[in-house]
């Protein structure tokens, strides 16, 4: 690894760092601070070493999908880890470039009526709503029907129809329009329910 692209990695503001081919890690203060605050960026790592055979076969960089813990300046919150292979004139290995940011959504309704992709959090902003709450919460702003919602957490249609008139009563809503407006205001929008999460981290390219 050259002294360029160990001054690239050192001096950028985002937690980024590399490895080389004997697979020691090099890294910047902010990736230092996630490593060393929370325990699943070093699992990260492990996922990539365990991938690099596939991604210096494709020459393709590897994403994966993490859930951070609350640390230090972050809320608890997916993070994205792209890993860039480097090879050298004779296309040996010779490492990889990889560097982490808060995932941001974006669906597709959102795309279409013009929305900046956010960053989902799992610290609930509004603690008037209890946990199947605020799951109910969740599904009705992803625009999914009563049955649907019934259907993702195994209740009856029922329920979930007087769950969501609490829901209502306590947000001093009327209808469809203002419930969205409400929550999008309050941030409720960008609360992912740690319930929900799939545990692990997630290969989502290479």
């Amino acid at each position: 690894m050259n002294n360029a692209m160990k001054q690239l990695c050192l001096s950028c503001t985002i937690p980024s760092g590399f490895t080389n081919a004997e697979s020691e890690v090099y890294s910047n203060v902010a990736m230092t601070e996630l490593f060393a605050l929370t325990d699943e960026c070093s699992k990260v790592l492990d996922v990539f070493r365990s991938q690099k055979e596939a991604v210096c076969r494709k020459k393709c960089p590897l994403s994966l999908l993490s859930t951070l813990p609350c640390f230090y300046k972050h809320p608890s919150q997916p993070w994205l880890f792209d890993f860039f292979p480097l090879f050298d004139e004779q296309n040996g290995y010779i490492g990889a470039f990889f560097h982490a940011r808060p995932f941001l959504f974006l669906s597709p309704l959102e795309y279409v009526e013009g929305k900046s992709p956010h960053k989902m959090t799992l610290r609930q902003t509004d603690k008037r709503f209890n946990q199947r709450e605020c799951e109910i919460i969740f599904f009705t702003l992803q625009r999914l029907s009563k049955k649907e919602v019934a259907r993702k957490l195994n209740l009856s249609y029922r329920t979930i129809e007087n769950k969501l008139q609490s829901i209502y009563e306590k947000a001093g809503v009327q209808n469809g329009q203002q419930f969205t407006d409400y929550f999008c205001t309050s941030g409720m929008n960008q609360y992912l329910p740690p319930e929900l999460l799939p545990s692990g981290r997630h290969v989502i390219s290479v």
